[in-house]
């Protein structure tokens, strides 16, 4: 079937939404009058969050903002209608007239992901305030850009970190996501290493740690309280974190990605650079869920305790955080999978 230029434009946006390890987890279908979005088990089960996993919803969320702002630059109607239970949503997509001239240059396929360090000059008055202000269903933001705040919101990276890296699961993830030679790169997904901000030896250091067996060895000797340590550092060097929270559950986890990919796409607008941190949101859930490593309950504990402090959540859950800045250099960006992979026709 030959897909129709508007709907084809639609794709393109869709597959510019940001995911867990740039996994891209969703397969899109289109039948001739809808388009289908759900999960793609056969590429992505193994190598990330599961399909109903707060992060999986949270990168359909801003999958949907994506559409959603496509459509409305080139004026395509789109209409939420009923679906399978093994998708996420569908959309009756219909268009009058010819793609609108610049399109295609929506802010929100050059929005990116930066993990190089920002010159942290405060953020602008107004922008501050815009950012506030965002909220979408039940989720809302809060932007903390004093030093003091920012060096907690570090702190809980460290501790939520200090975590991950102790995490079978989560390390093995890693080793399959990353990308290092050409060839892997071209593959259009997964984690180009000139993507990350790497000190010297670096490179060799990820391949190492990739293997469970030795990241467990290292840890013996406090591995992961170094892995930590740069992260957290990571976090200090910052304008302002941006943090999105939600309600739970499906609805919630979608409000919150569609909010977390409208500011982020703003922001690279106005020439920020942003760097999501998931880290504390996913061992917050893994604590809600009973999944941590045994013998580390009380860390959760005492990560959950200083998220509330810190970000009021109030019920809420914590989604995302947002490292916000002005950058230095321009990074290297993500590549994508070919729309042949992700979406069926």
């Amino acid at each position: 079937m030959e897909i129709p230029t508007h709907v084809n434009y639609l794709l393109e946006a869709a597959r510019c939404a940001p995911s867990a390890d740039n996994t891209q987890p969703w397969r899109l279908r289109w039948d001739g009058v809808t388009l289908a979005v759900g999960y793609d088990a056969a590429r992505a089960g193994n190598v990330t969050f599961a399909p109903e996993n707060p992060a999986t919803l949270l990168a359909m969320g801003a999958l949907l903002e994506n559409l959603r702002q496509a459509a409305a630059a080139a004026e395509i109607q789109l209409e939420r209608i009923e679906h399978p239970v093994n998708e996420y949503f569908r959309m009756k997509v219909s268009s009058d007239s010819p793609l609108p001239a610049g399109c295609a240059d929506h802010p929100l396929f050059y929005r990116h992901t930066s993990r190089l360090p920002f010159r942290a000059d405060p953020l602008p008055a107004a922008l501050s305030g815009w950012l506030s202000e965002q909220c979408e269903g039940a989720a809302r933001v809060t932007v903390l850009g004093r030093p003091p705040e920012i060096s907690r919101v570090a702190e809980l990276v460290g501790q939520a970190s200090a975590i991950r890296f102790r995490t079978r699961e989560i390390t093995e993830w890693l080793g399959r996501s990353l990308r290092f030679t050409p060839s892997e790169v071209a593959t259009g997904d997964g984690l180009d290493v000139e993507t990350l901000h790497l000190p010297p030896g670096g490179r060799a250091l990820l391949r190492l740690i990739a293997d469970w067996r030795r990241m467990e060895t290292f840890n013996r000797w406090g591995a992961y309280r170094l892995l930590a340590a740069i992260e957290a550092k990571a976090v200090s060097n910052a304008s302002a974190i941006v943090a999105v929270a939600s309600a739970g559950g499906h609805s919630g986890a979608f409000n919150a990605g569609q909010l977390m990919e409208r500011i982020w796409i703003e922001l690279n607008r106005q020439g920020l650079s942003v760097q999501p941190f998931y880290v504390v949101s996913d061992q917050l859930f893994r604590r809600e869920e009973g999944v941590l490593p045994e013998g580390m309950a009380h860390l959760g504990d005492s990560l959950a305790g200083g998220a509330e402090d810190v970000f009021g959540l109030s019920g809420q859950k914590l989604y995302m955080l947002l490292r916000v800045g002005f950058p230095r250099r321009a990074p290297v960006k993500s590549r994508r999978l070919p729309l042949s992979s992700i979406c069926e026709a």
